[in-house]
């Protein structure tokens, strides 16, 4: 690879205009095509519907004239969400400017597979974006819908704490100008925004997957939200973490056993087992994760153990219990726009939820909140 596009060869501010010239312009930044080649047409197709709440994504076969030879056979492109207010969290939150710095900058120290980058554009002034990257449908995607097993969950495990070593107890200050830390002015005001975005229509369109305790702590998980941020904010086992590491967003190589990770719009710096909480609770069936908790959590441990750091049992659980409950902001801001979301997706939001709610309680991780 040459390098990555960036705004130089313009902006597409919709999947139409994402033509073959543009394309051509792309790979020969990128390396994939020689001067001796062109892209002639593009066949575009919408690529995992349903899956991503925050962006639309396009699988694209290009044909090609000339020396095509190494060039790909179809591409994915990765643009803004067209639903308002997912979008709105996206800005507030600066998610999409993460994703273009972890490809550009961070991709290549990384301990595990992601997507070859052949673009990462986003335009001055606005949040309006475009990723070009390499189709992964050789690997086995995980489901979300039909959760993660006992042994791929380990694997993931282990690449998660190989990824958490890299910055593990380091100087984050240059990293946290664009991958936010958990205390920021921003998270502080805008969380529980966010989540009261989602809470009534979470609570009317999903009340049968919700408790009496669990919908008392989400009536008052604004005036949490400080609580919270001191627990995952501070701390000497800050790392950068992925922010949203679940099944959609992972990818195996059944030949050698290795994982490929994908989509760092939620990336940030905080203490690195949010991120284990977060994909136990929500990307496991709660049967497969409670006979396997312990060996997955063990198997974290061990692979930092293996880099040279010892975590502390105790503090480690009980932020992994906190996150359980912190973590129900995920599947309730998805219901702020539930009735625009597709069928699939709708039944991905009622997933999360039935595993966060299962999960914070099998944890007890109510019990570990400040007194109302």
């Amino acid at each position: 690879m040459a390098g990555i596009a960036g705004i130089e060869v313009g902006l597409p501010a919709t999947i139409d205009e994402v033509d073959a010239e543009w394309m051509t312009s792309v790979f020969r930044t990128s390396g994939a095509l020689s001067e001796a080649g062109s892209v002639t047409s593009l066949s575009v197709e919408p690529f995992a519907v349903g899956v991503g709440f925050l962006s639309l994504l396009y699988r694209v076969t290009p044909s090609y004239a000339g020396d095509a030879a190494g060039a790909p056979e179809t591409v994915i492109v990765k643009m803004v969400t067209d639903m308002e207010t997912q979008r709105g969290i996206a800005d507030a939150l600066q998610f999409y400017q993460r994703e273009l710095r972890f490809y550009r900058e961070v991709a290549p120290t990384v301990g595990f597979g992601t997507a070859t980058m052949h673009a990462a554009i986003m335009g001055e002034g606005t949040t309006d974006f475009v990723l070009v990257m390499e189709d992964l449908s050789n690997l086995r995607a995980l489901d979300q819908l039909e959760g993660v097993s006992a042994e791929d969950a380990l694997v993931s495990a282990a690449t998660m704490a190989e990824f958490h070593a890299i910055h593990w107890g380091s100087d984050l200050n240059d990293l946290a100008t664009t991958f936010l830390p958990f205390d920021n002015p921003i998270y502080r005001a805008a969380l529980p925004d966010v989540f009261a975005s989602g809470w009534d229509t979470c609570k009317a369109e999903a009340g049968d997957l919700l408790t009496p305790e669990v919908i008392a702590f989400g009536d008052r998980f604004g005036e949490l939200v400080p609580f919270f941020i001191e627990q995952v904010g501070h701390g000497d086992d800050m790392t950068l973490m992925h922010g949203d590491w679940r099944a959609d967003n992972l990818m195996m190589n059944d030949d050698d056993g290795t994982l490929t990770v994908v989509d760092f719009q939620i990336s940030g710096t905080g203490v690195g087992i949010y991120d284990l909480g977060y994909f136990m609770s929500q990307s496991l069936e709660p049967e497969v994760r409670r006979e396997a908790s312990s060996s997955i959590v063990d198997r974290y441990l061990e692979t930092l153990d293996g880099a040279g750091i010892t975590y502390d049992r105790a503090r480690m659980m009980r932020i992994f219990k906190l996150t359980t409950a912190w973590c129900l902001i995920y599947p309730v801001s998805s219901f702020a726009s539930f009735d625009e979301l597709p069928e699939h997706t709708q039944a991905l939001a009622r997933a999360f939820l039935r595993r966060s709610v299962t999960a914070m309680l099998d944890e007890d991780a109510l019990s570990l909140l400040p007194s109302a």
